[in-house]
């Protein structure tokens, strides 16, 4: 059989092993560089609701240093060698170039083959799930065999620590192989659902500061700080009306196509805050509800794949049904439904 070819009784793309990383250090609240937020911001908010510590990366590391150990370890999981790699999808964020994307610096750490595609996917924070579908849908294809899917995000060192978005930020790298396998006990997606309001378009970005020195810089009439992440007024109650209301409409939508109860569903999500998990965990009502905002913070375009591989050790997955639920600044929400089939 050529490589990609589907029996479609027995061989479907499935996942076949994951893996995550995250930094060791783990800020607390009480960490210096909250001071100015602390000394700033309203007596009746609390923006450090729902966190203990985050996890961020250190002087000497960077995103490689969590991206590489994830992908490997998915890649060991899978029980796949380099060469057996066909395409590498994801995102590495915030990469230090606008282009190329660090995740051709993955590629070269992981001495894939060079007829092994590398193609960013920039879409945050639904890297993941995009990336899942795609791979899904070249493997059924015949277009490719086995995939490699990892992002990795470093928004600690992208956000402004005078704005109340500094405190939920932190790093972490997920990744995850698909792969032909007639094991039904392995996650397979099944369908996705999303709704793009993109009215909302601009009030939340990442860009740099631009500056105009007077006299000029070593000549340069403008400068441009590192990017960091902003959001508008229009952005914060955008997001707060969205996230809370519309970012479930997917997952509902893709459930009642399915005919599927909430009840037997394991819910993985963007984790932005517990305010959002909250009204989330009231209005879907999952069987199970797989987070680490607490001790790992918001890790942006990880979240899902850390807290997915995070769980096959420390809360395995107790349904056949599980929701990838991401949401992304533009703004958008996406519902992934993955499906397995255990032994009665």
């Amino acid at each position: 059989r050529r490589r990609g070819w589907i029996d479609t009784v027995d061989r479907q793309p499935r996942l076949l092993g994951v893996g995550y990383s995250v930094p060791p250090h783990r800020p607390t609240n009480d960490d210096p560089a909250f001071d100015w937020i602390k000394a700033h911001v309203p007596s009746a908010s609390n923006p450090f609701q729902g966190y203990r510590t985050r996890a961020v990366l250190g002087p000497g590391e960077d995103l490689m240093t969590i991206m590489f150990p994830a992908a490997l370890s998915a890649m060991e999981n899978a029980d796949l060698q380099p060469s057996d790699i066909d395409l590498l999808l994801g995102f590495a964020s915030v990469s230090p170039y606008a282009t190329p994307n660090e995740l051709s610096r993955l590629h070269r750490l992981l001495g894939l083959p060079e007829r092994t595609y590398v193609v960013p996917v920039n879409c945050e924070f639904s890297n993941f799930n995009a990336a899942l579908l795609i791979a899904d849908a070249l493997i059924r294809a015949g277009r490719a065999g086995n995939v490699l899917v990892a992002v990795g995000g470093n928004w600690t060192r992208h956000v402004d620590y005078h704005t109340d978005q500094s405190v939920s930020p932190a790093d972490g790298a997920g990744a995850a192989v698909v792969g032909l396998s007639t094991n039904p006990v392995q996650w397979q997606v099944i369908d996705q659902h999303t709704v793009t309001m993109t009215s909302y378009f601009g009030s939340m970005y990442m860009q740099g500061q631009r500056f105009e020195p007077s006299p000029p810089l070593d000549g340069h009439h403008c400068v441009w700080s590192d990017p960091f992440f902003q959001i508008t007024a229009e952005g914060m109650k955008a997001f707060g009306a969205f996230g809370g209301a519309g970012a479930p409409t997917p997952l509902t939508t893709l459930l009642a196509r399915h005919n599927i109860p909430a009840s037997s569903v394991a819910l993985i999500a963007h984790q932005a805050s517990s305010v959002l998990f909250e009204a989330w965990r009231s209005l879907i009502q999952p069987a199970q509800f797989i987070e680490t905002i607490a001790d790992f913070g918001n890790m942006t375009v990880a979240n899902i794949p850390v807290n997915l591989a995070w769980s096959v050790e420390h809360d395995p997955i107790r349904q056949d049904n599980l929701v990838l639920l991401a949401l992304a600044p533009d703004m958008h929400a996406n519902a992934l439904l993955l499906q397995r089939k255990r032994p009665s």
